[in-house]
């Protein structure tokens, strides 16, 4: 496996699937006795001829040999030879491919003949090609069924569809498996007499290989044909490729004749062989692309910026040339229309100058981000010529391709095998990150077939947070070269870089050195080993920092790359375990490298490699070595001296997918010398130090994530990373709690068994920050912290707000595509890289919050304050966090180590009276050190507590001269702070703050020369300006002529707005008044009028004559009357009797005004002596007629008859319900029968009241029959009203009832309609479904139903009658629409203007929307009015007991039966319709029971 990251930082790794020796020599290598019965999984085709067929353990199933099907077609057909003579062409078979066959019978049989006919044959049938013309079909269900059955020939499942007698050039299916494309060429008659180039032909078959299209292309080149095989393609060979979507093909040919030269040309076809474009530059001028080279053409897949790639070398080859001199090499890309645009720069990686690399072959992966080049490296001694294959890997990010891995099979240091030619490398169709590559070996003269299957992982990032020089230092491999940017100094986008050292060979995995507890820090200078880099060539390269030699360069003054200390060759060292066993260990292999203990001088690493596969057989599993690397002390100039030393070679279980350190070895002393193992299966493993393996109790992931990262103990993570624990405290935990995250190849993130995300980018684990980062993938992109303890603790069973704990801690909204680098371990920053590859450095709410928490809760005030400031963070936080905490010493840290007054001031001005940890949580691992809330400000606000605090410390400051750190303080620098303190509590301070400038005045700072007001210095002026920054210009001015300091107001007014014309005359009057009336002019200028009357009343001592104190006291009391302060005058006039009496009659005649006449006439009567007249008016306004005669006798005035008469006749015409009319007539009749002795018009009174009790008590007691019968006759007429009346409200409660019921119904449709589409429901009716209960709660007492005396007598729980209808009636009425009619017409609103105007409607325009609020509004009003109220019972009550008493029982039964008939329809109308509800909703709810709802 490979691992290659992005641009950015990478660390590319890789391990050998399996791999496998076949012997391909001689006829039959495999007898058929003992050959596999199992089915075949993979074919292999050799330029020999032979196709083997193996199962699933690499065991021969089948071989056919296909010359052989050649010779026997041969045989079979009597036309003249196929072939011609193998010593003049070269019979190597240069294609295979696969087809499946579309009819496909039900059986098998060929067992009647030899031979095969494609269409009776199915399922996946095999071309192969040659260079000399054969054209071979084998069908491997044939084939394999021949084989299971013991058949003597597997050929015989094959077939030779056909030979072109002048061969093959080049061939091969369409991806699809539906088009088969070849090349050939013409006849020789039909070549140009004298020209040495052959017309090639390019056609199409079909699955049944029948020709579909043919075109002849321009004549070209030919490469000659000799029976010698040479490793390398023929310049003049004619190469193609595939579209992989099939659309299209493009075939490469060197043109004989271009511009009187040959000339390599590209072509793109279609399907039907249309030309469609042909290889130019892209400069617009038309040239051919020159230098294109024969090697097969590789097309990018769909979606990808790049479209057929095509190998470009610096200058013209010829035949010679090409073998003999080492030239530059691209591979240059053609987009549709042809135009060449941008080229991959083919890394030249040999290292001796004998050596040349000869390129054979591209590639691209099935998402055209990997482009695989293999080539054969020549190595020309004198002794011997040697040759070795590689296969090189390149990466495109930010339109620059970076060779991430290289691959060499270069063993001839080895002893165990010879070195390998590479035939072939392809990517697999289904991952993009798999490759295959074939191998071809010699072995004692047998050519042996070998290939591997590699599996590529990637990388997000590799950055190291360890390096003297930088917290977060970006490595990414390039070849040779190792970039280097550090982060912190300069964020350098890729593919530029800071530095970079270049290494003796390609890097193919690097890994760096963790920091362990108790390590050292280290010292600048001091030579220290960071680095191991695998390369290609199988050495390891250690990189250091410090010391004076440097071989790396750099582009960033003040950082210096790491530079390479020494190289160990590992191709020579022997794996020697216990005392007998002794096993070569394969360098090349090595992948995994991590460090997992250091010293002074050694190192011990671990690694992964997986075993060479023998004969016939590969291991499904992987290797563990151990290593100790130490080395010596050496001089600045020259190398280390290194030895190897390995300990422990164990066997795993099966492939092993990742090993990694454990993220916090620096925190976790058990974490040292301990590695985490991750299997192909996700199984986790732990690894120890000598040998030890064991099952990770974190648990197996549910898929293989090739990027993971594990905490070894969760619990420590408590610790912060700049407060290392004590050896005390730092024991293994036998119990503690391992903590895995991995993110998959599917992009799902996990955490042990848990799935953290369905769809995230990238992740990282920031145990200086205690979070979990991880950026999501989607329409839109979030970057989540995951708090670790809250993962640690997380039980998704268990657990409330499961969503809560997947979203993490303040999420922020990222740009789509964008991945995670880095996050700064020492600041609340990372680094995001974006889809077009930029890098942006962010400081996140998820990382600012906490971190600025931590600096608050440590002390460290200045930092948190300047980190808040930059970020917008809320300055409250810092007395939120913890108030408590805050007042006892945060807030003297605040001051001390805050140099800044300004600081000091913002702080002070951002306080506000709002927790601001509620929109800024705290996290849970802060709040453990925080008290539990108290309140701490008492009845008083925050920002007046804070800053009565901060004002105290800053004096005490002041008045000492010294901080509580030691720092030497002026007196009056916190002057401006102190003022901010003022200016912020609530109300504002001015006065105190106008006081505090006027005493700093006369500090040294503010001395003016002689005769000079210090109050106009400069020193005072910009204390004023800065006040009246907090606060106004003009409040301040007020405040300072409140003062009654007119200088002070003057000095306010200098640098204000305000007109010097107006203030200085109005100062200068001041100044000459005398003080009481200048305090007053102030005063009432201020709008403070009790303190402007104090200075009034204080003014009468100016008042010489009897006439100046009566203008005075006048003056007062038009004070007192236009502000109403008859309170304090009377307060300050208490021993003047007449002025204080003045005062109470003005009081009372304001109460008049003001329709109190109730406080009014008190006060009257209460003046010494009473105002009569006064209390006379208050009676009459408010009612109280017994206080109006005692006023009208204590001021013997007697009053007519008509007098009387009227004031009874004006009490008895009280507005109100009928209560207060009854109770009013009552009065009247009392009037009228004590001062008027008016019998007559006093019973009138109380028949109008309906009291015809005491109407006939008041007839009797002055024998007066006639009002007797008066009142008997109309309470008789009273019943018969009743009795139409009831009638009418039982009509009318019937008519209503129905209705209600239909509209309730509507209502429940309409809301329950809006609430299923998702409508919001703005009708407030929706509370009006209750009044269907409410009216079965109340019903008609049955007291009163009895036709006897004894019934009537029990009337007294009637009057709940008029709660039948208890639902208030009040709702909110608005205009709803675009009604015109409702808008107000103007200049700006023309409506109705241009119509014509309509006749006005009778009714309101306005329509009643049945159903709705208003309709049910007025329902409810109408039903409450069709049931008697209490007080109507109580009168019908009444009624019914004086009509039985005065011997009218047929008129009271009458009475009484229509109250009866009226409390009978309410209560069975209201069962009814509850009843007919209440079943409505049993079968609504049945109804939904039976569809299956809830």
């Amino acid at each position: 496996v490979a691992v290659i990251g992005n641009a950015a930082s990478a660390d590319v790794t890789t391990y050998t699937d399996h791999v496998l020796d076949i012997n391909i020599g001689g006829d039959d290598d495999v007898a058929p006795d003992q050959r596999s019965k199992r089915p075949p999984v993979v074919f292999v085709v050799t330029s020999q001829g032979k196709i083997l067929a193996l199962d699933e353990n690499d065991q021969m199933v089948w071989i056919v040999d296909l010359e052989k099907v050649v010779l026997d077609s041969n045989e079979e057909n009597d036309d003249e030879e196929i072939i011609s003579d193998a010593s003049l062409l070269d019979n190597q078979w240069f294609y295979a491919g696969s087809f499946m066959q579309e009819v496909s019978p039900d059986e098998l049989d060929v067992d009647d003949g030899m031979g095969m006919d494609l269409n009776a044959q199915a399922g996946l049938h095999i071309t192969c090609l040659s260079k000399a013309g054969h054209v071979v079909s084998v069908s491997t269900d044939a084939t394999t069924s021949i084989a299971m059955k013991g058949g003597a020939s597997c050929e015989e499942g094959s077939e030779c569809i056909g030979s072109f007698e002048n061969g093959l050039e080049c061939g091969g299916w369409s991806p699809d498996g539906e088009i088969l494309a070849l090349v050939t060429f013409a006849d020789e008659e039909e070549q140009e007499e004298g020209s040495d180039a052959k017309i090639p032909i390019l056609m199409t078959m079909n699955t049944q290989y029948e020709i579909l299209s043919e075109i002849r292309l321009d004549p070209c080149v030919a490469a000659e044909r000799t029976a010698e095989k040479e490793a390398f393609t023929h310049p003049n060979a004619i190469s193609m490729c595939w579209r992989p979507d099939s659309s299209s093909l493009a075939v490469s040919t060197m043109d004989a004749n271009v511009n009187n030269k040959p000339l390599r040309r590209v072509r793109t076809f279609s399907t039907t062989l249309q030309l469609i474009s042909l290889s130019k530059e892209e400069d617009g001028s038309g040239r051919d692309v020159p230098n294109l080279l024969s090697i097969s053409p590789t097309w990018a897949p769909a979606g990808c910026s790049h479209y057929v790639g095509v190998v470009q070398s610096s200058r013209p080859l010829t035949l010679k040339s090409a073998k003999s001199r080492q030239v530059s090499m691209q591979v240059a890309f053609m987009e549709p229309n042809g135009l060449r645009h941008r080229e991959c720069k083919i890394h030249n990686t040999c290292v001796a100058k004998e050596e040349k690399d000869e390129i054979t072959g591209v590639s691209f992966n099935l998402e055209g981000d990997l482009l695989a080049v293999t080539s054969t490296v020549t190595s020309l001694s004198d002794e011997s010529i040697a040759q070795y294959g590689k296969v090189q890997l390149y990466h495109r990010s930010n339109y620059h391709w970076y060779l991430k891995t290289e691959l060499r099979y270069d063993d001839h240091s080895t002893q165990s095998s010879s070195s390998a030619l590479v035939s072939m490398a392809t990517f697999s169709a289904e991952d993009p990150y798999k490759l295959t590559i074939a191998l071809q070996r010699k072995n004692s003269g047998d050519d042996l077939l070998e290939w591997r299957e590699y599996c590529f992982r990637w990388d997000s990032s590799n950055v190291y947070s360890h390096y003297q020089q930088s917290s977060a230092l970006a490595i990414s491999v390039d070849g040779k070269k190792l970039n280097f940017t550090p982060l912190d100094k300069a964020m350098v986008p890729p593919p530029m870089y800071a530095g970079y050292v270049e290494l003796p060979a390609p890097v193919v995995g690097i890994t760096s050195r963790p920091s362990f507890y108790h390590d050292l820090p280290s010292q600048d200078g001091v030579r220290k080993i960071e680095f191991i880099a695998t390369m290609s060539n199988g050495k390891l390269a250690m990189l250091q920092s410090g010391g004076k030699v440097k071989n790396g360069n750099t582009m960033i003054h003040g950082f210096d790359p790491p530079c390479l200390a020494a190289t160990i060759d590992l191709q020579t060292i022997n794996c020697v375990v216990g005392e007998s066993e002794t096993k070569s260990l394969q360098a090349t292999c090595l992948r995994d490298l991590t460090i997992i203990d250091t010293d002074d001088n050694s190192y011990t690493v671990v690694a992964l490699y997986s075993p060479q596969a023998t004969q016939n057989q590969h291991h499904n599993f992987d290797n563990l070595v151990e290593m100790k690397i130490s080395w010596g002390d050496s001089s600045e100039t020259e190398q280390m001296d290194v030895d190897v030393t390995i300990t422990e070679l164990l066997q795993l279980e099966s492939r092993a997918l990742r090993i990694v350190n454990w993220a916090d070895t620096e925190y976790a002393p058990g974490a040292r010398g301990s590695a985490l193992i991750e299997l192909n299966d996700g199984m986790l493993l732990e690894y120890n130090q000598g040998g030890t393996i064991e099952t990770c109790e974190a648990g197996p992931l549910l898929e293989a994530c090739p990027s993971i990262a594990g905490i070894f103990d969760a619990h420590s993570t408590e610790i912060s990373a700049t407060d290392p624990i004590d050896g005390s405290e730092a024991c293994h935990d036998v119990h503690s709690q391992r903590l895995v995250v991995g993110l998959s190849s599917r992009y799902r993130l996990y955490c042990g068994e848990r799935l953290l995300s369905s769809a995230s980018s990238s992740f990282e684990v920031s145990l200086s920050h205690r979070f979990i980062t991880h950026v999501t993938i989607g329409s839109r992109p979030h970057l989540h912290f995951l708090p670790i303890e809250s993962l640690r603790d997380f039980d998704p069973f268990t657990e409330s707000d499961n969503h809560a704990v997947l979203d993490g801690y303040e999420p922020r909204l990222v740009e789509r595509g964008a991945r995670l680098v880095s996050i700064f371990p020492l600041r609340p920053s990372l680094v995001l890289q974006m889809p077009r590859g930029n890098l942006e450095g962010i400081s996140p709410r998820g990382l600012v919050l906490p971190y600025v928490m931590s600096k608050i809760q440590n002390g460290e005030i200045h930092e948190a304050f300047d980190i808040m400031r930059r970020q917008r963070v809320d300055l409250n936080l810092i007395v939120d966090l913890n108030p408590s905490n805050f007042l006892s010493c945060v807030a003297d840290q605040l001051i001390c180590q805050i140099e800044k007054i300004d600081s000091i001031n913002l702080f002070i001005s951002s306080l506000i009276d709002v927790d601001s940890t509620f929109k800024y949580p705290v996290p849970s691992w802060i709040r453990q050190g925080i008290p539990g809330a108290t309140n701490v400000y008492g009845d008083d606000s925050k920002v007046n507590v804070v800053c009565r605090k901060m004002r105290q410390l800053m004096l005490s400051v002041e008045k000492d001269g010294i901080t509580s750190s030691g720092k030497a303080v002026e007196k009056g620098h916190f002057l401006l702070p102190i003022l901010s303190t003022f200016a912020k509590e609530s109300p504002p301070k001015v006065e105190e703050a106008l006081s505090l400038i006027k005493d700093s005045a006369s500090s040294a700072k503010a001395k003016q020369s002689k005769g000079k007001s210090v109050l106009i210095s400069e020193y005072v002026q910009s204390s004023i300006q800065y006040l009246a920054f907090l606060s106004d210009y003009e409040l301040i001015f007020n405040t300072a002529l409140g003062m009654y300091d007119f200088d002070l107001a003057k000095a306010v007014a200098r640098h204000s707005q305000m007109d010097p014309k107006v203030y200085l005359p109005m100062l200068k009057r001041l100044r000459e008044l005398p003080i009481s009336l200048a305090c007053f002019d102030v005063d009432v200028k201020l709008k403070r009028f009790e303190s402007a009357l104090r200075h009034l009343v204080a003014s009468s001592s100016y008042n010489e004559t009897d006439e100046e104190m009566a203008n005075h006291k006048n003056k007062c009391m038009s004070f007192i009357e236009e502000h109403s302060l008859h309170k304090l005058g009377l307060e300050l006039f208490q021993e003047d009797a007449d002025f204080y009496r003045s005062i109470m009659v003005s009081l009372g005649e304001r109460m008049l005004k003001e329709r109190k006449s109730e406080e009014a006439l008190t006060i009257f009567l209460l003046a010494d002596p009473k105002c009569l007249d006064g209390g006379k008016r208050a009676a009459r306004d408010c009612g109280d007629w017994k206080a109006y005669f005692a006023c009208c006798a204590e001021d013997n005035e007697t009053l007519s008859t008509d007098q009387v008469t009227n004031l009874a006749e004006t009490i008895s015409s009280k507005f109100g319900n009928m209560k207060d009319k009854s109770d009013a007539f009552a009065s009247a009749a009392r009037i009228l029968q004590d001062y008027c002795q008016d019998v007559g018009y006093a019973v009138d009174m109380l028949i109008s009241g309906h009291l015809w009790s005491e109407g006939r008590r008041v007839a009797h007691l002055h024998n007066r029959p006639d009002l007797v019968k008066k009142c008997v006759d109309a309470s008789v007429t009273y019943a018969q009203t009743c009795i139409d009346d009831l009638v009418d409200r039982a009509s009318t409660f019937e008519t209503t009832i129905a209705r209600y019921a239909e509209v309730i119904e509507l209502r429940r449709n309409a809301i329950k309609e809006a609430e299923e589409a998702g409508a919001e429901i703005h009708d407030d009716s929706a509370s009006m479904f209750s009044m269907a209960s409410t009216i079965s709660n109340t019903s008609l007492s049955s007291s009163a139903s009895g036709r006897s005396m004894g019934s009537v007598g029990s009337v007294g729980t009637v009057a709940s009658v008029s709660t039948v209808i208890s639902v208030g009636a009040t709702s909110t009425f608005s205009f709803t629409g675009d009604v015109d009619n409702m808008k107000h017409k103007s200049k700006f609103n023309k409506i109705g203007r241009d119509k014509k105007k309509k006749q006005k409607k009778s009714r309101n325009s306005r329509r009643r929307k049945p159903g709705g609020e208003e309709e049910l509004t007025e329902l409810v009003a109408t039903l409450t009015h069709g049931c008697p109220d209490d007080y109507y019972v109580a009168v019908i009550s009444s009624t019914l007991i004086f009509l039985m008493q005065s011997g009218k029982r047929s008129m009271a039964e009458q009475l009484l039966d229509s109250y009866t008939s009226i409390e009978t329809l309410v209560l069975k109308l209201q069962t009814e319709r509850l009843d007919k509800d209440r079943k409505k909703q049993e079968e609504i709810e049945r109804s939904t029971r039976m569809e299956g709802g809830i």
